[in-house]
């Protein structure tokens, strides 16, 4: 900016720091006052409330001083840079270009949630596999959303542009205004949708606080209000850029670390930064868990990890050495039935086969997978093959945002890992499935069953699962769901004998089930005794079926625990059935190794084989753990091994080698087991 473009101070006026904290703190406060308004709109009044009509006329009162309030407050602060700028003015171009927006843009707002479904979607599995490191956010689909941020913001701030150039008496001030703009919704874009994948996992259109406790409001109006601040700080940069020479040309009394200065200007520049991560700690502290997890989790992360293990009793374990491959912290390995080598996915998503006798990588095994695709690997009965399910085409699901993906089947030859065929559900509905094993070999090793996933409850006709051809991979055989579609999704499948077996695990007063794929009949429905599960929660991934037991754990609240009892009363109960009959036969409680309370005194982690009981345990506050070997009948404790926090994976089937994954940096270690 040369001198005949600056303007006097009675057009301009330099930022100083009180106006600065003004400003950012009105822009938090925008989100704050839309949520307001959201809820307002969605609050239910109860018929049965004391004074319904207080009620409705103060809601009423909410939802027009929410959308009104932000502008008003924009307008004040912004006239201590521009004092020729009029409150009435400003008021009215924001209302203008909001009209514009709504007018103009319904399909612009439509494909701005879509972008934002399909990135969080993307974010989703990651996420879940503790695996959401840097990497895999960039690797995310953010140019469709940030086209969207971009395309909606040029629309609404070109008005609110054109009144600050105009106040300002600069020209060419306009486009710096809209530049501003612009950028700043890029930034708080960006910060928004991280918040979104750790602190807020709602749909992006799921704006209102109705039902949720205060703690959880508190959290996301910290974090929503620190999105809005880091609009406010982005683009005050440009401001300050635009008036910093004026700090010194001026008379004006300025703060001693007035923006005009180098360590001021420093100071706003990575403010933008300074605040997205100083919101989710504030939302932290409010949230439910609020202090008293916080200062556990600063002294684990200022705590070291042991450098070698220590054990006491018997050599049941001894520490061999670590896979020589980074992976995710929750990342699942799989171990060949012949105890030579393993399947592990890598921390960039691809699937490499291990040496498990050095812990040094063979090959890998197909391309990377997308870092939210979820996979699959089993071995063939006879050891001649390898399938790996995983993600295919992606669909979109009508009336939705969301899409699904298609299943694909790859068959692999041992042991060169030679691609002898694949299979693709594009020709029908056959989805991917959140069973635990959505994919299982027959006893003969001559076909493969593959669960079909719908993204609504099923109905009678959706397909339940299919059955593949090997090694060809052709479609065989459908099997559907038919009146027992009312038990829910397929969680799982079990070889059982010469079949295969599918379990159904439902919500609310449907039976579960069991049906014969193989044979096309059912085994036996069970009912659940909701006296005994009450709200607590199914833990598909660990209930177990099998020709004699079928083994079903659910935790949270006990049904008969006080209304205020809190965490410490929480349980996992484990209900034990006839398979043959579905009587119930047993049930037993243990603690909830959830709740934050328990968590230090049960087994985070349990892994049962060969005669052995591995328990690991692990704290909140230390990157230290311990493994507790049990005796399986007895349960006479063999050995103790304070080492890394680590959680047992699997035990080889020669019973060799026991693999683990470290809670903390995602190693996988080898332990040789001596029985």
């Amino acid at each position: 900016m040369n001198a005949t473009e600056r303007a006097p101070t009675d057009f301009l006026r330099p930022v100083t720091w009180p106006t600065w904290l003004a400003w950012v703190l009105v822009c938090a406060l925008v989100p704050v006052f839309s949520t307001i308004f959201t809820t307002a709109i969605g609050k239910p009044i109860s018929r049965n409330a004391a004074h319904p009509a207080l009620i409705a006329n103060g809601l009423l009162v909410l939802m027009l001083v929410a959308p009104l309030a932000p502008p008003l407050m924009q307008g004040i602060v912004l006239k201590r840079v521009l004092p020729k700028l009029s409150l009435l003015f400003w008021f009215c171009c924001i209302l203008l270009s909001a009209i514009l927006l709504f007018a103009l843009a319904t399909g612009l707002i439509d494909a701005g949630f879509r972008a934002q479904s399909q990135l969080q979607d993307a974010a989703t599995a990651p996420r879940l596999a503790d695996a959401l490191g840097a990497a895999n956010i960039l690797g995310l689909p953010w140019g469709p959303l940030l086209l969207w941020t971009i395309a909606t913001s040029a629309l609404t701030s070109l008005v609110p542009a054109w009144a600050l150039g105009t106040a300002s008496g600069l020209r060419r001030a306009t486009l710096l205004f809209f530049a501003a703009s612009i950028v700043g919704s890029c930034a708080s874009t960006i910060v928004e949708q991280l918040y979104q994948m750790t602190l807020d996992p709602r749909p992006p259109n799921d704006w209102d606080l109705n039902g949720l406790s205060w703690t959880r409001r508190f959290q996301l109006l910290a974090g929503r209000s620190g999105v809005g601040a880091v609009w406010g700080a982005t683009t005050a940069i440009f401001v300050v850029l635009m008036t910093r020479r004026m700090g010194n040309a001026t008379s004006l009394e300025a703060p001693v670390f007035a923006t005009h200065r180098a360590g001021g200007l420093l100071l706003v520049l990575i403010a933008p930064l300074l605040i997205a991560f100083l919101a989710p700690f504030v939302g932290y502290l409010a949230g439910p868990r609020g202090v008293v997890a916080g200062a556990p989790a600063l002294r684990k992360a200022m705590s070291l990890a042991p450098s070698q293990d220590s054990s006491q009793g018997e050599t049941v374990l001894a520490y061999s050495h670590d896979v020589a491959i980074p992976v995710a912290r929750m990342s699942a390995a799989v171990i060949a039935p012949d105890g030579k080598t393993a399947i592990v996915r890598t921390v960039d998503h691809t699937l490499v086969q291990v040496d498990i006798a050095t812990g040094q990588g063979v090959r890998q095994l197909a391309g990377a997978l997308g870092p939210s695709v979820r996979h699959a690997i089993v071995w063939s009965p006879d050891g001649r093959y390898l399938a790996l399910r995983s993600n295919g085409a992606a669909v979109p699901i009508p009336n939705t945002h969301h899409t699904q993906y298609q299943s694909r089947v790859r068959l692999y030859a041992l042991p060169d890992m030679t691609l002898v065929g694949e299979f693709s559900s594009s020709e029908g509905p056959c989805f991917d499935a959140y069973a635990r094993e959505p994919v299982l070999f027959s006893n003969d090793s001559k076909s493969l069953w593959l669960v079909c996933r719908q993204h609504n409850a099923p109905l009678p006709d959706d397909p339940m699962a299919v059955r593949l051809d090997v090694p060809a991979m052709r479609l065989l055989d459908i099997r559907r769901y038919g009146e027992g579609a009312w038990s829910g999704e397929t969680r799982g499948l079990e070889r059982i004998g010469d079949s295969v077996w599918a379990w159904q695990f439902p919500h609310g007063a449907a039976p579960f089930r069991i049906r014969d794929l193989t044979r096309e009949r059912d085994i036996v429905r069970v009912p659940l005794p909701r006296e005994l599960i009450g709200s607590l929660t199914a833990q598909t991934g660990q209930s177990q079926v099998d020709e004699k037991t079928i083994r079903l754990k659910f935790c949270g609240v006990p049904p008969d625990a006080p209304s205020d009892a809190g965490p410490s009363s929480w349980i996992c109960r484990t209900l034990v059935f006839e398979t043959r009959t579905g009587a119930l036969i047993g049930s037993a409680d243990e603690g909830d190794n959830r709740s934050p309370i328990q968590a230090n005194s049960l087994p985070r982690s349990v892994l049962t084989g060969r005669g052995l009981h591995i328990e690991a345990f692990w704290r909140h506050d230390s990157k230290t753990g311990e493994l507790v070997v049990r005796d399986s009948a007895t349960g006479r404790e063999r050995q103790r091994i304070v080492s890394i926090a680590q959680r047992p994976l699997q035990m080889s089937a020669d019973g060799v080698w026991l693999m683990t994954v470290a809670i903390d940096g995602g190693a996988l270690r080898l332990y040789r087991i001596h029985l």
